[in-house]
């Protein structure tokens, strides 16, 4: 299948991670499976905005779910290699049983806005298309925080309603923790995992961010997501980049 990477979408001049994701994994979608359920991405290699190229095998079609490898490629080579499994979720659906807590937040109005600029001439492009109102606490690309290793936000697509594609694109959406410590640059993804748990009803979302060690150049991130009626929406973790000032 052959697409388009929006240059709207890049930071730096290269697309948006969980962008990339969200345009990998579409393709895979169908009628009887329209969901991502759970998708593991490694990102081999950062295309530049236009033309690219999406490749789909069937692993397995099932009644309840389906599984299939999917590959971003673009001038014949891979950028993104992701295993998706797609299946139904029930919008209306009500825990069983949870164990997860929404973090307290402001109302949208009182939170800060992340600036799609925040220096001139330097542009954060998927802030454009997401929405993303940070604690006051946590100040956008401060460098400073009342919660180190933790970026809380209240989040939702621009465009109005989120769909659980779009999770793909707000699990990877918030300020990079390490930003959040100090450490300012390029954070480039190599794996993300996202499960998206249910249908995101209307409304903002809540994001809360952590990390658990920076080290020798690589740090852990995990992103949670509860909707607008308190429902644990999406759960992602990946694994990525960063440098330190020599």
């Amino acid at each position: 299948m052959q697409i388009t990477l929006d240059d709207r979408w890049s930071i730096g001049g290269k697309p948006h991670g969980g962008y990339l994701l969200r345009e990998t994994v579409a393709p895979v979608l169908t009628a009887a499976h329209p969901h991502p359920l759970a998708v593991s991405a490694h990102f081999l290699r950062s295309p530049d905005p236009g033309p690219a190229t999406v490749e789909v095998e069937t692993l397995r079609e099932g009644r309840r779910v389906s599984q299939h490898r999917a590959r971003l490629l673009q001038g014949g080579q891979p950028c993104v290699e992701a295993l998706v499994t797609s299946g139904t979720l029930d919008p209306d659906a009500e825990p069983f049983w949870s164990d997860t807590r929404e973090p307290e937040l402001p109302p949208a109005e009182d939170c800060l806005r992340t600036p799609a600029e925040p220096l001139p001439g330097f542009r954060v492009g998927h802030l454009d298309f997401v929405d993303v109102r940070t604690d006051p606490r946590t100040p956008p690309f401060s460098g400073t925080t009342a919660t180190p290793g933790r970026v809380r936000a209240r989040l939702q697509m621009a465009a109005g309603c989120t769909s659980p594609l779009d999770l793909l694109v707000l699990a990877d959406a918030l300020q990079p923790v390490p930003m959040d410590l100090g450490v300012p640059g390029w954070f480039p993804t190599v794996e993300l995992t996202v499960l998206v748990r249910a249908v995101p009803a209307e409304g903002w979302l809540v994001g809360e961010q952590t990390a658990t060690l920076l080290q020798d150049g690589w740090f852990d991130e995990d992103c949670t997501i509860w909707d607008s009626r308190g429902r644990l929406v999406c759960q992602s973790r990946q694994l990525a980049g960063y440098r330190l000032a020599p």
